[in-house]
């Protein structure tokens, strides 16, 4: 990564030098300076350079999830029962620096302090445009899971609660596509407050739409699928959305710059936006692992069960301050994704004993993540 950075700063160095001397360099540059057309009364776009940024982020990302089932022995009157499970990070902080030109910039991050989980991966990538923009979002987290048991109602004869930590390890895996329209996209400039190349001179807002693919899964070894009670090993979820929303900067200060390198210019900057969205395709997947009666493995019992459409909600707020060549921006998103079994998973597609009956699934992914991010353009 390191080489990487090395390689785009001395590209943007040669770049910038020889972007008057021949048309090539000029069509180059015209990829990281493009500008937008907008209202230029209400929008404000320094003139492209090149910069360096410092940031660091607190971030949590998990699940939870409940499998309710019904216990008819035909024997006693049918109780209800159900199992709970959820793995989740800890809270996670990270640092890092970026670098750019114009429209486009490039960063990096690690993390600090006590490791948020026993491994964790991530990729982010954002291209967030004046009219529209794609985020994608990756990440996975592999650690001990939690999972709890619960049989009858408390005071009934039948009642048992009991939770357990694993000691063997669970991954938690999500990949996210998200895309936007901005309808008033010549007034409201929706990426003041997340990068610089765009600053709102007045107060204006748009409604906005939005179409969300994502994939979860819950990678579990058959080792400690033993520890959540048998009712839960794997599963993967698949869901496409659809929504819209409103977004709105509100500007509390600004004043014009004078001169080329934007002296005196002042601006304050509050965004808010939330987008519900109805998940219209929600597929899941929940594989069940098959054992001996010596406890050894023996291979999988796989059902595929379509979930009821959902609504979710992504939300986010964010502050930008920029004083002359100095940039200033705090971000905190929130994310939900909730899925539901439309029908009742049968017992025979999984390894589960016979009288257990009626299961139904039901879930939640979540995080939220609040940045922020100092920025010098030259």
């Amino acid at each position: 990564m390191r080489k990487l950075l090395l390689f785009f700063l001395a590209f943007l160095a040669v770049m910038s030098s020889h972007a008057q001397d021949t048309s090539f360099w000029h069509k180059v540059k015209g990829i990281f300076a493009r500008r937008a057309v907008v209202d230029t009364a209400y929008i404000y776009q320094p003139a492209p350079s090149f910069s360096v940024g410092l940031f660091g982020t607190l971030q949590q990302a998990g699940f939870d999830t409940n499998v309710n089932f019904r216990i008819d022995d035909g024997n006693n009157e049918p109780f209800p029962g159900v199992t709970s499970y959820w793995l989740s990070e800890d809270l996670c902080k990270k640092v890092g620096v970026e670098v750019g030109y114009g429209n486009i910039n490039i960063g990096y991050g690690f993390e600090v302090g006590t490791k948020s989980a026993t491994k964790k991966s991530s990729f982010a990538f954002n291209l967030l445009r004046k009219n529209w923009g794609v985020r994608i979002n990756f990440f996975k987290i592999t650690n001990p899971f939690t999972s709890g048991l619960t049989i009858g109602i408390d005071g009934d004869t039948y009642y048992q609660h009991d939770e357990y930590v694993s000691k063997e390890l669970a991954s938690l895996r999500s990949f996210t596509i998200d895309g936007y329209y901005v309808f008033n996209n010549k007034r409201f400039a929706y990426p003041a407050t997340y990068k610089r190349s765009l600053l709102q001179r007045h107060t204006a807002g748009s409604w906005m739409l939005m179409a969300r693919y994502k994939q979860g899964d819950l990678i579990n070894s058959p080792e400690a699928s033993l520890d959540s009670y048998n009712l839960l090993d794997c599963f993967s979820t698949m869901q496409a959305s659809v929504g819209g929303g409103y977004s709105a900067n509100i500007v509390l200060w600004h004043k014009d710059p004078v001169g080329p390198r934007d002296e005196r210019l002042r601006n304050l900057t509050v965004n808010l936006t939330a987008m519900p969205e109805l998940t219209l395709f929600n597929y899941l997947k929940i594989k069940s692992y098959n054992y001996n009666d010596d406890g050894v493995y023996t291979g999988d019992n796989v059902s595929k069960v379509l979930c009821y459409p959902m609504p979710n909600f992504i939300g986010s707020a964010a502050v930008s301050l920029t004083l002359g060549r100095v940039y200033f921006s705090t971000q905190f998103t929130y994310n939900m994704f909730y899925f539901r079994s439309r029908d009742a998973i049968e017992a025979s597609q999984m390894n589960i004993p016979e009288y257990v009956k009626d299961l139904n699934f039901h879930g939640t992914f979540q995080d939220w993540m609040l940045k922020g991010l100092v920025v010098y353009r030259f």
